[in-house]
């Protein structure tokens, strides 16, 4: 699924909400619709707010503020405003975006507008424009029936954007109990994604998996391993991020005897171990930027180099990647190879988070607290059940099934209430809360200012790397003593990154962007180091080139966020 967006009707009276979405390319998407269009208005989920912000040449933010109007905000603006701020009614909110068309329709602006909402504002109103849409519908049918008597006329068929219309144009395809049993849900999205695993296990050709942490990603990988035609080899995980990054060549690929110094006998690699059957790449955006090149030749020649030896090694593995990061964005921001990128993207499936899905979420429950029972005859009372399915689950289906989990071992699985349920929520720190967009107000504070902590630190150790540089960058102390000393502040930083590098979730914003520029960067100054003190010239041409474009990136980035942090007290 896309980035999901709410339209407003063109005419600034009607009351109709549209569901929408801005689809997978979302440069293409905003940058053609403001082209074809003389005014929209989307409404986007604040969640999503960071895959806009990336786009930084064709959207510009404006923060709401209390003694602005949106059209003192944004009717000036030349690029595409997306609006940022807090509304405590949802309702004065959809007035104040409502006037901001008929502001722009007033004075002829022809702009393409976006306005954030909470993301339990935009659920709201996202179910709110469906049933909008029906009412609608029955209206006119009704109108119909009384002017001419006649039948009334057909709904109409779901837009080839949406999920819905894109399954209506798909063809028939029988759906193997076992998909079903494992992939569970009825909605287009758990529907779409079951239509690709049999597409995708009738070949062998690469698949990418995208999708937040926790939506299935790796249980899509083994049903396509599984359904493979003829008799699949071994399934083969590898968590890209968890391998060290020295050792992950020797990992993919197998060693020599006598290459390293522990290479006491020869070691056969994960990609020939998988001869046959399946190499499942889990967090593909982890790999650094030197395996990325590595890997895009093994898939294009089907021939891998054991680390020490002099010829290479047939092989073939189906390869499956997967990654909870925007790879798209991370290309864009030289994070991840564009020729990769496209060389795994034959066949992409997107896994939906559990937020796009809530009418699956009975469903769910039901086989979780089977599994979790062990008891085929097990349920939970329908007021338990309604609870789980208005919790808002950021760990996406996993948190769900754990949850359950956790829920049976303390209380057993007779006489489950609502209380049981949220008496597990709150000992994880997960507070249980409908869709009201209510949180604790001190525990937002405190993760705030732990944020702003991180960054601050984030942003001295970036700098500090900076300094040793300074003189050498400008022609003076270029001698080997100068190098070695650069060489070892070098690798202190990477240290402290690393150490900082351990709380992704500090690194604040609604993306990961911040904390995989960071990472990224800290795989280049390791890189730096190892160059100096080889082949000193080279490695400052390095700096010049790679690093110094990649700090005033970060560095922007942290200013950004850390601004932002401010803003919001």
């Amino acid at each position: 699924m896309g980035v999901p967006a709410i339209r407003l009707d063109s005419d600034p009276k009607s009351r109709t909400l549209y569901r929408h979405e801005l689809g997978h390319a979302l440069r293409e998407t905003l940058v053609a619709t403001k082209a074809q269009a003389a005014r929209e208005v989307f409404i986007v989920r604040h969640g999503d707010v960071g895959q806009f912000l990336a786009l930084r040449d064709i959207v510009i933010h404006c923060e709401k503020r209390p003694n602005r109007s949106l059209k003192q905000i944004c009717l000036g603006q030349t690029l595409i405003p997306l609006v940022t701020g807090e509304y405590s009614d949802s309702g004065q909110f959809l007035r104040s975006v409502r006037t901001l068309l008929l502001n722009a329709v007033r004075e002829e602006v022809r702009n393409l507008f976006l306005v954030s909402a909470s993301d339990a504002m935009f659920e709201e109103h996202w179910r709110h424009a469906l049933l909008l849409a029906r009412e609608d519908a029955r209206q006119t049918s009704d109108t119909t029936g009384a002017r001419g008597g006649g039948t009334a006329a057909a709904p109409p068929e779901p837009a080839v954007d949406s999920v819905e219309g894109l399954i209506r144009l798909l063809p028939q395809l029988d759906i193997p109990a076992s998909v079903e049993e494992q992939y569970v849900g009825d909605s287009p999205e758990v529907r779409l994604v079951r239509f690709y695993i049999v597409r995708a296990a009738a070949n062998r050709d690469t698949v990418l998996i995208l999708g937040d942490t926790g939506t299935g990603k790796e249980v899509v990988a083994r049903l396509i391993h599984s359904l493979g035609a003829g008799h699949p080899g071994t399934f083969i995980p590898v968590n890209c991020g968890s391998i060290p990054r020295d050792l992950l060549e020797s990992e993919l690929f197998g060693f020599e005897k006598g290459s390293h110094s522990q290479a006491d006998r020869k070691k056969e690699g994960l990609w020939l171990a998988a001869q046959g059957g399946t190499l499942f790449l889990d967090e593909v955006a982890d790999l650094a930027l030197d395996h990325q090149v590595k890997i895009l030749r093994a898939l294009d020649d089907h021939e891998i180099r054991p680390v020490g030896a002099v010829k290479t090694v047939h092989v073939d593995a189906r390869i499956l990647a997967a990654t909870n990061n925007d790879l798209a964005a991370m290309v864009r921001s030289v994070l991840f190879r564009v020729e990769l990128y496209y060389r795994l993207l034959a066949t992409m499936i997107r896994t939906p988070a559990l937020h796009e899905h809530t009418g699956d979420i009975p469903k769910l429950v039901a086989k979780f607290w089977k599994v979790a029972t062990h008891d085929e005859s097990s349920v939970l009372a329908p007021g338990v059940v309604e609870f789980l399915k208005q919790h808002v689950w950021p760990g996406n289906v996993r948190e769900l099934s754990l949850c359950l989990t956790s829920v049976h071992n303390l209380f057993g699985k007779d006489g489950i209430r609502i209380e049981h349920v949220r008496a597990v929520l709150n000992q994880n720190r997960q507070v249980a809360r409908p869709h009201d967009g209510h949180v604790e107000i001190e525990d937002v504070r405190v993760h705030r200012v732990q944020c702003l902590r991180h960054l601050r630190r984030v942003d001295d150790t970036l700098r500090a790397a900076q300094v040793r540089l300074r003189d050498v960058m400008k022609g003076r102390s270029r001698v080997p003593a100068t190098y070695e000393a650069i060489a070892a502040a070098t690798e202190d930083r990477v240290n402290e990154l690393e150490v900082l590098c351990l709380h992704p979730l500090l690194f604040y914003g609604p993306t990961p962007t911040m904390f995989t520029v960071v990472r990224r960067l800290k795989e280049k100054l390791r890189d730096f180091s190892e160059r100096m003190r080889k082949e000193p010239e080279l490695a400052l041409e390095f700096w010049k080139k790679e690093l110094e474009p990649d700090f005033a990136y970060a560095l922007t980035m942290l200013f950004e966020e850390v601004d932002r942090l401010m803003k919001a007290g």
